[in-house]
C-alpha cells in the first residue's frame, strides 16, 4: 500500500513502452467510489493534442524512486487514442470509445461500492459520495416567466450531468472551502490518494491558516456531505473545533499508518481499514 499527496502525484512523469509520454496532470474520481478512473496526461512536449486520459489499467508499473508511472501502450496508441472535449465533462459515451480504444474493460459494469456505509445517513445507498453536479433551489417569490424558463433549464443541465458523468477533477475541487458544523474551516490544497489494488481518494489537505499564515491538516473524505459546486464549496459533518484543532500536516513527509491512526483517533472514527465494507477492500 502506497500513500501519496496528488501534488507529488503530478511530478511524475508517464512512460509508454516506448518513450517518455509526459507529466500528469489531473486525476478523475468516481462520485460512488472515489477511485481514480483516469490519470490525465500533459502530452504537449511530444505532440501537439494536449491532454490525454490513461486508466490505472494501463499501468505496469510505479517507480516511486525514479517518480515515473509505466504505461503498458505505445505512444502511437495512445496519440491515436479518444481525446476529451476540452473543458466538457467526461461522459459514458467517451469513456465507452476510450476503453474500447485500449482494450480495458468497463469500470461501471461491477456493484458500485460506496466509501462507507454511514455516508448521507438515510439517503439511497447508490447515492454518489461526492454528487457530480450541485444546482442550488433556485427562489422566485414574484413567480416570473424569466426565472421559471432559467431555472427549469438548470434542473435539465443537472439531470444531463448526472445521466451523463459520475466523475470529477480533483484539479476542480482544489481551493474548495470546507464548511463544518460551525462555520468555515478553511480550503482545499491537496488530496492524499492510496494506491492498494486499486487508486482511491482518503484525505483532503486543508489549509485552516489565515492571512499570511499556513496552517495544514487532514479532513476525512468520508465525512464529506455534500458539495456545492456552484458555491465552490465542500460541506462536511465534522465539527469546526475539531478540525481546527487537528493534528498538524506537512506535504514534505509522506503519510504513514501511525499517523492515519492519529488522524481518526482525533476524530474518534474507526479507522478506514476496520470498517465493515471499507473502500480499500473493495474493486
Amino acid at each position: 500500500m502506497m500513500l501519496i499527496h496528488a501534488k507529488t502525484l503530478e511530478k511524475y512523469t508517464m512512460r509508454a513502452t516506448d518513450g517518455e509520454l509526459g507529466s500528469l496532470a489531473d486525476f478523475y474520481v468516481d462520485a460512488d467510489t472515489l477511485h481514480l478512473r483516469y490519470f490525465v496526461g500533459d502530452t504537449r512536449t511530444w505532440f501537439f493534442g494536449g491532454k490525454v486520459l490513461l486508466s490505472p489499467h494501463a499501468f505496469s508499473n510505479v517507480d516511486k524512486e525514479n517518480m515515473a508511472i509505466d504505461v503498458d501502450a505505445t505512444k502511437a496508441q495512445i496519440k491515436d487514442s479518444p481525446k476529451p472535449e476540452e473543458h466538457a465533462p467526461i461522459n459514458r459515451k467517451y469513456e465507452k470509445e476510450l476503453n474500447e480504444h485500449y482494450g480495458w474493460p468497463l469500470y461501471w459494469f461491477g456493484p458500485a461500492a460506496p466509501l462507507n456505509q454511514t455516508y448521507g445517513a438515510g439517503s439511497p445507498a447508490s447515492a454518489p459520495l461526492i454528487p457530480p453536479v450541485h444546482i442550488p433551489e433556485r427562489k422566485n417569490p414574484e413567480g416570473t416567466a424569466d426565472a421559471i424558463r432559467t431555472g427549469a433549464d438548470e434542473a435539465q443541465t443537472e439531470a444531463q450531468y448526472q445521466e451523463q458523468t459520475r466523475l470529477f477533477s480533483l484539479e476542480e475541487l482544489t481551493g474548495y472551502t470546507i464548511h463544518a458544523k460551525g462555520g468555515k474551516v478553511g480550503k482545499v490544497v491537496d488530496f492524499i490518494i492510496e494506491k492498494a489494488d486499486d487508486w482511491l481518494v482518503r484525505y483532503f489537505v486543508v489549509d485552516t491558516g489565515g492571512f499570511l499564515q499556513r496552517e495544514l491538516v487532514l479532513v476525512l473524505v468520508e465525512d464529506v456531505e455534500e458539495v456545492a459546486w456552484h458555491d465552490h464549496a465542500i460541506l462536511v459533518k465534522t465539527s469546526k473545533a475539531q478540525i481546527e484543532s487537528a493534528p498538524a500536516h506537512s506535504q514534505e513527509k509522506e503519510l504513514t499508518k501511525e499517523d492515519e491512526k492519529t488522524v481518526y483517533e482525533h476524530y474518534g472514527k474507526t479507522p478506514h481499514w476496520k470498517q465493515e465494507g471499507s473502500l480499500g477492500n473493495s474493486h
